[in-house]
This record gives C-alpha cells, structure tokens and sequence, in this order.
C-alpha cells in the first residue's frame, strides 16, 4: 500500500517561497524528534543539520570530511541515523546513512532524504501537478 503526503511550502534563504516535497519524519539517535525531510532525488545521501544531529544524540566522532552539494562545499561526517515514517496503518522504520553538515547554512528544512538508504526501499512518485508525492515500500521476494 502507498502512503501520500502534499507537498508543503518552503521558504529559500533568498527568501523566495516553493511548494516542495516534504514528508514527516521521526529522526531517531539516542533521542528522537519529529521534523519535516525534504525528498531530494538529487542527492546521493541524505544531509542533517548539526543542530539536528546534536539534539538527537548522533555519533559526530567520525572523520570530518569535504561534502558538496548544489550549496557548495561543507564539512561534514558520515554516520546513520534511525528514520520513522508513518501515515495511517502504514509505518516504516529502518537506518539511513546521514552527511551531518557543520556549517551554519539555513537550508529552509532540517533534513534532505537522499539516495542512499532511503529511495531503495521505495517506489517514490513525484506529482507535480497535483503537488504531492507516494511512497510504495518495496517488497523483496528471496
């Protein structure tokens, strides 16, 4: 069965407001949070603020590394994070690998869902026109 959600309104740091692809989420460390993930099929893997990464008690002792993205160049480090995604009867709970992004840049959401980790365990459809996006857990047959 397929979950939907509408797309929500986001406010740029130009300012500028975009109706885009947002689900609700659970983020989950040693602590867990509710907040909205911005689908980005874009993107390789999924990126959290520090802020975020912090409040939920993340592993931040990785090597800090380089990580690009359409806002440029941050440092960041790669570690995982618990994801909780439910509508209805419908609930989803599984790792991700997570980019935690230490610099100060107001991406308009607290987390971009990426590639990895998330988009394999889903058949994603986007529907620009009615604005909302599906999500069809993938079920493997071994």
């Amino acid at each position: 069965m397929a979950i939907t959600f509408r797309y929500k309104t986001v406010t740029r740091s130009n300012g500028q407001k975009v109706r885009s692809p947002l689900i609700p989420v659970v983020l989950v460390g040693k602590e867990s949070i509710p907040t909205a993930a911005l689908l980005d099929s874009g993107a390789d893997v999924s990126a959290l603020s520090k802020d975020f990464a912090e409040i939920i008690g993340l592993d931040l002792s990785g090597k800090r590394e380089k990580c690009e993205g359409i806002g440029g160049v941050a440092e960041c480090v790669l570690t995982t994070a618990g994801i909780i995604i439910e509508k209805g009867h419908e609930r989803y709970q599984f790792r991700i690998p997570v980019e935690v992004i230490f610099d100060d840049t107001d991406w308009g959401v607290s987390m971009l869902l990426g590639r990895a980790g998330f988009f394999d365990k889903f058949i994603i459809s986007f529907n620009e026109s009615e604005e909302k996006v599906s999500l069809k857990r993938v079920t493997k047959n071994n």
